[in-house]
């Protein structure tokens, strides 16, 4: 749902767009999707609430087809030598994952890690709040998130897990393939990813409130990132 998201599909992959649902009667969003063939259903306000149990879809709401998603294995086939993976672990507000799949989409992550069972779906709220970036950001969907780090180390990849107490990020330097595993608000990363995790960092704080919320903190550590 949302004006940005489907802007985005539209742009990047607009076979996968299938209907689109709106109330606005004459909009630059319908003119596009028009062009492209796509089509377009106009109904009330109240029934694309329905659709979505959100107020927030701006008017518009895609039924789309269902994206594919990576393994492991076909990813470490064709890994750039000088990468960046994001590992979500437990990431259960949507809001949060949605922000994280906008800043890993802004920041050229070449692919976020997520578990099938500890971790929000991609639900429309996540497809709001990532502006697009839920639908262009490849996605590794997994069964055990501990596993999958052992298969991206055995490759070559250096797992960071950001976690307070840690390095401080802005004299850490980053490896070549780097594993970012972020945790959720409050639990923090699971014990044994963080025990398997080949260095772990922090944003240094200087005002009164000790931490950021995981997705501002994601923006942080990528901003870094590439700046190296």
């Amino acid at each position: 749902m949302g004006r940005h998201a489907i802007e985005e599909v539209l742009k990047a992959t607009p076979e996968r767009l299938l209907k689109v649902y709106s109330h606005k009667k004459d909009d630059p969003l319908l003119a596009a999707l028009q062009r492209a063939g796509v089509k377009i259903l106009n109904i009330p306000k109240p029934k694309l609430f329905s659709l979505v149990h959100s107020e927030s879809h701006q008017g518009f709401v895609a039924e789309v087809r269902e994206r594919n998603f990576l393994t492991a294995k076909e990813f470490l086939l064709s890994a750039p030598e000088k990468s960046l993976v994001v590992m979500c672990d437990s990431i259960s507000d949507p809001q949060n994952f949605g922000t994280i799949l906008r800043a890993s989409e802004c920041f050229g992550v070449d692919a976020l890690i997520f578990s099938k069972n500890r971790n929000v779906a991609l639900t429309p709220v996540v497809s709001k709040a990532s502006v697009g970036g839920s639908e262009l950001v490849p996605l590794i969907q997994v069964s055990n998130l501990a596993d999958t780090l052992k298969k991206f180390q055995k490759a070559g990849y250096f797992a960071l897990a950001a976690e307070l107490g840690a390095e401080n990020i802005y004299t850490f330097d980053f490896p070549e393939q780097t594993l970012l595993i972020l945790g959720a608000e409050g639990v923090g990363i699971q014990p044994l990813l963080s025990k398997n995790a080949d260095f772990h960092v922090e944003i240094p704080m200087y005002g009164q409130i000790d931490s950021l919320n995981v997705s501002q903190a994601t923006a942080v550590l990528l901003s870094h990132w590439r700046r190296g």
